[in-house]
């Protein structure tokens, strides 16, 4: 039986991974094996909380670690894995195995060693974190690392991409740090009493040693025969003999304790303005230039273009996936009426980024710059997905992280192979490539195949499911029918790309002379190509604990929008 210790595995193994790449003396492949074990022991360590989270099939969290540390203001070292988390956890350690195994600079090794396992702490430090003070302690941890990524190891304007960079993520971090101090001192010295919804304690409801139920380590309550609410007895519960549960929450930054003062938040009022609508407003634009979303995707091309190879794979793999984490996991929870509420505008901003974004990749010709377009396109149904605020519609986010984490490593990657042997990425400075490089060209077919969305292929599933979602809700169904158009817009520009770049005549004699894939390069592209068959002919696989989640996700949201509108 696996415990929480587990958990630190995540933290601590990248940690000694950056010290020993920085003790060490400088060689480039002692340098590289460390890495490559550490993604490996996390790799492990992944494996095996997802297949106890698919065996499990549960909503609540399979593994939980609180310690209280500064009692006085609320802080708690809490940290925890459900499903969602879990996902994503699996999918850093991929990406990280991914961008390990591929070429590295050759200068200032032990630098860009260490900087790359501190920043997969601050990844996967955010994935666990369940106290907002350490959440967004784990959210600044990754600025630094890739602020110097890019401008150190970078291409010719690497300082400018790396300062737009900062900025960007920064502010909208102020926004996010504002509001996780207003809601920590909106709450009253003497608490808040709130009501549970009986289902939350029922997948979330642990047992004290005298059988009194809890939920998120606070005492489930509810009132006896004299009217006075008092700790309820777990059999109680679950016979159903108490139907109205409440819990007291104190001062706190307790990510959870948030999400069931979420009824709170929805009535209160700060400076004259709606608290709700406001905090919302902060968290989605913190989170959405992580997505990031049109008009705060500007500087995502150039980071891209900039970025090494490795860097390109880790941006787009896992990087842009925190975003939409933090929606799932921080601002839907505590904000659910504010979010049903602006169900259409954030459709809609999905939709634009889904269209505009498939539009800029159509005209670009440089590679990189064509794929960090289709990022900001594909992760848009993630973000229409989450506006319709259904179980498949959230379901279909989530899983949409997973795939066009695995399809934009594959296509960095193989970009990367280019330009490793070619020293440019114009499109259309190649042809015919699919004569000298066979291997090369069927990864590249295939990796164009999983952005299309090609059935049996893990981009499908997604995509359709954000959709799906879309339409079933009114709010969301126009915008979902307008951002079924990128589909096809998707298929256009890499089929295109396709075109070009692999078949007619050999158009540059000199790329002749081109190798195939080296066996390092087998190395990184085949697991992410094995993946993606594997979760489009069986998507039950990630179904099994992302479904769960998100489904407990609309429910919570239904239940808060129907206590606070009195329905």
């Amino acid at each position: 039986m696996i415990d929480a210790t587990i958990l630190s595995v995540f933290l601590i193994l990248p940690l000694v991974g950056a010290i020993l790449a920085w003790i060490l003396p400088e060689r480039p492949n002692a340098q590289k094996t460390i890495s490559v074990s550490v993604s490996i022991g996390l790799l492990a360590a992944s494996i095996l909380l997802l297949i106890q989270s698919v065996l499990a099939q549960k909503a609540g969290f399979l593994l939980r670690e609180r310690i209280p540390l500064l009692s006085d203001w609320g802080i708690a070292w809490h940290v925890g894995v459900d499903g969602l988390s879990i996902a994503m956890l699996f999918l850093s350690a991929l990406v990280q195995f991914a961008a390990s195994v591929v070429a590295a600079p050759k200068e200032r090794v032990r630098a860009y060693h260490s900087l790359v396992q501190l920043l997969f702490v601050g990844v996967n430090g955010t994935f666990l974190a369940l106290d907002m003070v350490f959440f967004y302690t784990f959210w600044e941890i990754m600025l630094i690392p890739m602020f110097f990524l890019i401008a150190i190891w970078g291409g010719d304007d690497r300082k400018r991409a790396a300062v737009k960079f900062f900025l960007y993520t920064m502010a909208g971090s102020m926004g996010m740090l504002l509001v996780i101090l207003v809601l920590h001192y909106k709450i009253p010295a003497e608490g808040v009493t709130v009501g549970v919804r009986t289902a939350e304690v029922q997948e979330q409801m642990t047992v004290e040693r005298d059988g009194t139920a809890q939920i998120y380590d606070l005492a489930i309550l509810s009132p006896d025969a004299g009217g006075k609410l008092a700790p309820v007895q777990a059999s109680e519960i679950v016979k159903g003999s108490k139907s109205s549960l409440s819990v007291k929450i104190l001062p706190n930054f307790d990510l959870l304790h948030w999400k069931l003062l979420a009824p709170y938040w929805a009535n209160l009022r700060v400076w004259g303005f709606a608290l709700a609508p406001l905090a919302l407003g902060l968290l989605f634009i913190a989170f959405a230039v992580k997505v990031p979303v049109f008009p705060l995707h500007l500087w995502l091309p150039h980071a891209h273009v900039q970025a090494p190879t490795a860097i390109s794979v880790v941006l787009a793999g896992i990087l842009l996936k925190l975003g939409v984490y933090g929606l799932i996991r921080v601002a839907w929870p505590i904000f659910p009426v504010a979010a049903l509420d602006g169900a259409t505008m954030f459709a809609w901003i999905g939709v634009i980024s889904i269209v505009w974004g498939a539009m800029a990749a159509l005209g670009q010709s440089d590679f990189k710059r064509l794929v960090a377009y289709s990022s900001i396109s594909h992760m848009g149904f993630c973000v229409l997905g989450l506006a319709s605020a259904t179980s498949q519609g959230i379901s279909g986010a989530a899983y949409q992280c997973v795939s066009h984490g695995l399809s934009a490593s594959l296509l960095f990657l193989l970009v990367g192979c280019l330009y490793d042997r070619a020293h440019h990425r114009r499109v259309d400075g190649f042809g015919g490539l699919a004569q000298i490089m066979p291997t090369f060209s069927a990864f590249f077919l295939f990796a164009a195949m999983v952005g299309v969305g090609l059935p049996g292929l893990a981009g499908f599933v997604g995509e359709l499911s954000s959709l799906l979602g879309a339409w079933s809700n009114a709010a969301t169904r126009v915008a979902g029918w307008v951002a079924a158009s990128g589909v096809v817009l998707s298929a256009a520009y890499l089929l295109w790309t396709v075109k070009r770049v692999l078949y007619g005549p050999l158009r540059h004699s000199e790329q002749r002379a081109f190798s195939d894939l080296t066996i390092t390069e087998w190395a990184a592209l085949s697991p992410l190509a094995v993946l993606s068959i594997l979760f489009g002919v069986w998507p039950g696989i990630l179904q099994s604990a992302l479904g769960p989640v998100s489904a407990s996700l609309a429910s919570h949201m239904a239940w808060v929008a129907g206590l606070v509108r009195g329905s």
